[in-house]
């Protein structure tokens, strides 16, 4: 056999096949029209918006065709006379015929050609109706359970009992009513039965309550949605089943499991397995620092730590340091590296501002209170003394008495006001020195005689301050005023009053510190 015969003995095999498929499948189901009718009531073909004239200017009529069929593989032939027009819509066809129509050629791709004649005149502007299906016949539907609720190819049809046209071939047919269930497949053909029973089954009695549970509140999704957190109870029917379980930066995985009709079903399934990265960080000074988590100790001295993708916040501690917390990023698969500097508390600050009150001890002792600021340890200070100490007696004569009798006494007491200004030495930890000099002002108030009693001072001393806690201290301020002007009410006050004009004082009290 030469290759252009066998060729064509080959397309000749092919083409038998095809022709024996093709009428085979188109003798096993014909096409078939069913309940053909006028609806009398039905304006459609006349309504504005929905009628269609045909070539010759008349209103065609329409024939509403019900069909279970591919509309997009079913066509429709009028002859000569042709079709004025079609709309599908779900279920159904629109076909508009011009009047007097007498026949309908049906052809679709999967059944044999179907010649349709109408049963009646076709009249122009008038509404038909016909169902067009497959070749089949009427069966009864019975189940088990009367007034059941019955469903064929997932369609609702009525309850039950019930009779129904089907097609030759396979249906799947369902009833339910309850906890009560059908859910099978029936065979229709032209010698096979007629009646149907569907026998129901109580669906309580195939059914099982499930509960999966994971650790670390992972998420569990069930058929693609997410059905629980941590932990989930469902009721299933017996069968074979698996649950994904997810959690961010972790990998994904999947528990099967079997569910037993009526025996409950506990499922422990495993965590998501975590990303995990390294976190090395050094810390200065690298003795004796404490690492925190939260209140956990998690290192000492140095973190170098295998720890799940996330974001930490760490607490370094150290006793004399300013405690640092420190947000840490640990990605997957790689080493995140860092280095922690702690700075000591400043117990005696380079920059601050302060206030404090005290006692002033000198000639008319008083009570004080001060403000003061120190930039880069340079030092500036506000301070007001109100006098509480008194004077002697300071008796007041009238001059044109020779017999030496005075007409008035009293004593005096001290205001001060004082502005100074210094440099900040540190000694040690806790301990500050600042050498002073400023201005200060002495004001003296007591009776009448004393209004006007002042005296300027150039004042130089040293502010010494302890501060057991950084923001608080106790100060003491000796302190010497040289007068630079007095007036000479205050000078006569002072010979008769027992004190001198500025002299040696000294203040103590307590202060307060707030860094910047």
């Amino acid at each position: 056999m030469t290759r252009t015969t066998y060729r064509q003995a080959v397309a000749a095999v092919i083409f038998v096949m095809t022709a024996l498929l093709t009428t085979f499948t188109a003798q096993g189901a014909n096409l078939v029209v069913r309940n053909f009718k006028l609806l009398p009531t039905d304006q459609t073909a006349i309504n504005a918006e929905t009628m269609m004239k045909d070539q010759n200017g008349k209103t065609a009529a329409l024939i509403k065709i019900y069909t279970n069929l591919n509309p997009q593989q079913t066509y429709f032939s009028n002859g000569v006379m042709g079709i004025v027009g079609r709309l599908n819509k779900n279920g159904q066809v629109w076909l508009y015929v011009p009047a007097r129509s007498q026949r309908l050629e049906i052809t679709n791709q999967k059944y044999q050609p179907l010649d349709y004649d109408f049963e009646e005149e076709i009249l122009p502007g008038r509404t038909y109706s016909m169902e067009l299906t497959v070749e089949g016949k009427e069966v009864t539907l019975s189940a088990s359970v009367r007034e059941a609720a019955v469903y064929v190819n997932g369609d609702s049809v009525g309850v039950s009992p019930l009779n129904i046209y089907l097609s030759y071939g396979e249906h799947a047919v369902k009833a339910e009513k309850g906890s009560m269930l059908y859910d099978d497949n029936i065979l229709v053909t032209p010698d096979g039965p007629s009646r149907f029973v569907l026998q129901m089954e109580d669906e309580n009695l195939k059914y099982s309550d499930v509960t999966v549970r994971v650790p670390d509140n992972a998420d569990i999704y069930f058929q693609g949605r997410r059905v629980g957190v941590g932990e989930w109870h469902e009721r299933l029917h017996a069968g074979h089943y698996s649950v994904e379980l997810k959690k961010s930066n972790c990998e994904d995985r999947v528990k099967d499991f079997e569910v037993v009709a009526g025996k409950p079903t506990i499922i422990e399934a495993p965590a998501p397995v975590p990303f995990k990265g390294y976190l090395s960080v050094d810390v200065i000074p690298n003795t004796g620092t404490k690492i925190y988590d939260g209140d956990t100790i998690v290192a000492e001295h140095r973190l170098q730590k295998q720890l799940r993708v996330g974001n930490y916040s760490l607490t370094f501690r150290k006793k004399g340091y300013i405690p640092l917390i420190k947000t840490f990023t640990v990605e997957r698969n790689k080493e995140t590296t860092d280095t922690v500097i702690l700075q000591r508390i400043q117990y005696i600050r380079s920059n601050a501002i302060y206030a404090g009150v005290g006692f002033n001890y000198g000639t008319i002792s008083g009570v004080g209170a001060h403000v003061g600021g120190v930039i880069s340890n340079f030092n500036i200070e506000l301070g007001y003394t109100l006098g509480i100490g008194k004077s002697k007696e300071v008796y007041w004569f009238e001059a044109p008495k020779p017999d030496g009798l005075y007409d008035d006494h009293c004593t005096y007491s001290m205001d001060e006001f004082e502005v100074k200004a210094g440099y900040q030495f540190r000694f040690v930890e806790r301990v500050g020195l600042t050498p002073q000099v400023g201005y200060l002002s002495q004001r003296l108030r007591g009776g009448v005689h004393g209004n006007g009693a002042m005296c300027h001072n150039l004042s130089i001393g040293a502010r010494c301050v302890f501060n057991p806690h950084p923001t608080v201290g106790v100060f003491v301020n000796p302190e010497y005023a040289v007068p630079l002007q007095v007036n000479q009410l205050y000078k006569d006050i002072a010979e008769y009053g027992g004190f001198s004009k500025g002299g040696f004082y000294v203040s103590a009290g307590v202060t307060f510190n707030f860094g910047i």
